[in-house]
């Protein structure tokens, strides 16, 4: 089968793990526009070279999956700041029907994301003004939501009053404008699901919560879908970086033509009732949307399926960066790691090990590791290698918020269980267990707030000394891997050959490992 894409941007999770999905299945045939196309960070994409990429692949393809974020406004962050005109972006949009139309045989699956509203002041992913009003934007968006549906203390009306007061009209006028193109592209995009041009639109809500700009807009957006009809087929659920890999496996399910059920086995059953950081629901409607929207079917099943083994937190979600180096990601400050007490009272990791272990015998088993926002959690590596079971599984996600590794991971079971090119599948699970884990939870932060701040340089600014940066990360990721994992592929550490951060921060680094045939 052939299948072409649009992704979201080119960071790994987006551009990569697509490639490395495919690689799992000799049928399949996966085409991406050449990377340098796709722009950087803000700079947005070459139009003109999507356009291109689409008319020269599409003739023999089986289907198209395609970022709307990517094909209209040029990429994830150019989204969140581009001044084009409402009508530019609906007849942008139109090119997707006439496509179609050339190729009717051709089955799109799309994604088109809720412009995000985060909790900060920044400016590195949203418009400039952000990093001055993004707090009081936040704020303005949570509490008129909240007054809406429930009601405001005295206090939090004051509060609402004087954000509304401090922000400049020309501030909240780009906003709220830039805000209803978005609301009006994805009601067209949702209308052509019920035209048949899309087979499939997942809708995903980055970094979110409960209240806010985010939730008022998805009251509109549900009520568009039933309007139309097409709840079956449109999905709307917390994520963002993982789409690509949904409607990848969306389409790769499609063609097989073959159900895909899985059983699910979790280190504590509390956590699906946990609403996680960034997020807007409770678990067990994220699961069940993401399973829907990549064509998996939950089951009960006990045996002979295969298994997403999650790792949930207990009461309450911490970053793993707390835990490990004691770093509070919001302040920017060290504190004393420490884990909540509540992951040990409220769940049973051990015998979730040991569970997972028995069933990795018998049927492909892959982990999401949820613990943790941003990152994997070591006792739990600790104790997969102690078991043996590191080399039993067939995946393993667990890199930036709950439902982006949830993504990722079921979308490496259904790859991994329906594929047959195991050593694609360890590869990708190697990578995984040394980006997520490794160098997210036990290495990052040390090298970002010791290494790299000693030499003056921070984050998201150390191109002068990226060199040594490079040089010094696979000697502290090697000596964790060696660390933790003991007995896990033969003792042995795998080899990083390729090691970039594409753009330009320290978050989202491309790993990439040798693969066995190559050693």
């Amino acid at each position: 089968m052939k299948i072409i894409g649009i992704p979201l941007d080119i960071r790994p999770y987006n551009y990569d793990f697509l490639l490395s999905l495919a690689e799992m299945d000799s049928r399949v045939a996966l085409s991406l526009p050449a990377r340098e196309s796709l722009g950087f960070k803000k700079r947005p994409a070459d139009r003109a070279a999507l356009d291109a990429f689409l008319y020269r692949e599409a003739a023999d393809a089986d289907a198209l999956i395609i970022s709307l974020d990517m094909y209209l406004y040029g990429g994830l962050f150019p989204s969140r700041i581009h001044t084009t005109c409402l009508d530019d972006l609906l007849t942008r949009l139109e090119s997707v029907r006439h496509l179609k139309s050339q190729y009717p045989e051709l089955r799109i699956y799309a994604s088109s994301l809720v412009l995000r509203a985060p909790a900060y002041n920044s400016s590195e992913e949203e418009p400039d003004y952000y990093a001055t009003w993004g707090q009081a934007i936040f704020n303005v968006g949570y509490l008129e939501n909240k007054r809406q549906r429930r009601g405001l203390t005295d206090e939090e009306q004051a509060r609402l009053a004087s954000c509304q007061q401090a922000i400049p009209d020309g501030v909240m006028d780009d906003w709220l404008s830039r805000r209803d193109k978005n609301r009006r592209v994805i009601k067209a995009a949702i209308d052509m699901v019920a035209e048949g041009v899309l087979e499939r639109l997942v809708i995903p809500l980055d970094d979110t919560a409960e209240y806010g700009f985010a939730a008022s807009d998805q009251l509109l957006i549900y009520r568009w879908i039933a309007d139309a009809c097409v709840q079956a087929r449109v999905h709307v659920h917390p994520g963002t970086d993982e789409s690509g890999c949904t409607l990848l496996t969306r389409a790769y399910l499609d063609q097989r033509g073959a159900p895909f059920a899985i059983a699910t086995l979790c280190s504590g059953e509390d956590f699906f009732h946990v609403i996680p950081n960034y997020e807007d629901r409770p678990f067990r409607y994220s699961l069940r949307s993401h399973a829907a929207a990549c064509g998996i079917t939950l089951s009960d099943a006990e045996t002979n399926i295969p298994v997403l083994a999650i790792n949930g937190c207990g009461e309450v979600m911490q970053e793993a960066a707390e835990t490990s180096y004691g770093f509070n990601v919001h302040s920017g400050t060290r504190i004393t790691p420490f884990k909540n007490v509540t992951y040990y009272t409220r769940r049973s990791l051990a015998d979730f090990v040991t569970r997972l272990t028995v069933r990795s015998a018998d049927v492909p088993v892959v982990v999401a590791d949820l613990a943790f926002s941003n990152g994997g959690e070591t006792e739990l590596i600790d104790l997969l290698d102690h078991e043996g079971a590191l080399d039993r599984i067939q995946g393993y996600a667990g890199w930036n918020t709950t439902c982006n590794s949830l993504g990722t991971a079921l979308a490496t079971l259904a790859f991994a269980s329906c594929g047959d090119c195991p050593s694609a599948v360890k590869r990708f699970l190697q990578e995984r267990l040394m980006s997520d884990w490794a160098w997210q939870t036990e290495v990052r932060f040390s090298v970002q707030c010791e290494f790299v701040a000693a030499r003056g340089a921070t984050y998201a600014d150390f191109d002068a000394i990226a060199d040594e940066v490079f040089a010094e990360i696979p000697v502290r990721l090697k000596e964790v891997w060696g660390k933790h994992i003991r007995r896990g592929f033969g003792g042995n550490i795998p080899d990083i050959i390729h090691l970039s951060a594409p753009f330009r921060r320290l978050s989202g680094l491309s790993i990439k490992l040798a693969s066995e045939e190559k050693k």
